[in-house]
């Protein structure tokens, strides 16, 4: 429980994005995610995953540790590597209306998936 709590509160904290270290690769959830995602991070919405704690959804997705650093290298953002995770800096802040819809869509589309509906444009 320690260990997301922690999680949450790196992943919106301002001005800084996290990645956790997790299995060889990172782990990206929340409002650092969806920071990745609206700067061109190739991300496909089926590797995107939800879950429940506390009450409250959490949208994480997993990416390799090299292609990260090498989204950042490209779009010449300064990173730290740690032993547990890969800290950046945002050039920009998150405007929260736009995480909220973004995670508000990405919950609806997995549902859709996952319950075999279809959502149209």
């Amino acid at each position: 429980m320690f260990s997301m709590i922690t999680k949450l509160a790196l992943s919106s904290e301002s001005g800084w994005g996290t990645a956790f270290r997790v299995n060889g690769g990172v782990e990206v959830c929340q409002q650092s995610l969806f920071w990745l995602v609206c700067k061109g991070m190739p991300c496909d919405m089926r590797d995107i995953t939800l879950s429940d704690f506390i009450g409250s959804v959490v949208v994480v997705c997993q990416f390799s540790l090299q292609k990260l650093v090498e989204f950042l290298d490209f779009n010449e953002i300064p990173y730290f590597l740690e032993d547990d995770r890969v800290r950046w800096l945002l050039p920009s802040n998150i405007s929260s209306i736009y995480y909220i819809q973004w995670k508000k869509h990405t919950i609806e589309l997995n549902k859709s998936e996952f319950y075999g509906g279809c959502i149209l444009n």
